[in-house]
């Protein structure tokens, strides 16, 4: 019989929905500027279809950067978007 392993579930900080990791894209803010994660410090999650999707990410990018810059931090998401894919 087959072992089954545990895929670890992540939050989308938009819809809060659970993903396994493979599904998110990992993001942190340095000096509330939005870049992808460094592996130092905090993180949060963004799922591929909020991403889409820039009128409901943009609220909760501001409130995890705490920033009211919304312009300039989906600018940001669509580079560091790009720079995965």
């Amino acid at each position: 019989m087959a072992r089954k392993f545990h895929k670890p579930q992540r939050m989308c900080i938009a819809c809060r929905g659970k993903f396994t990791q493979s599904e998110l894209v990992r993001l942190q803010c340095q000096d509330r500027q939005l870049v992808s994660y460094s592996h130092r410090g905090r993180s949060f999650y963004v799922c591929k279809e909020c991403i889409d999707d820039e009128r409901k990410t943009a609220k909760y990018l501001a409130r995890a950067c705490k920033s009211g810059e919304l312009k300039k931090l989906m600018s940001q998401l669509r580079e560091i978007i790009i720079d995965v894919r």
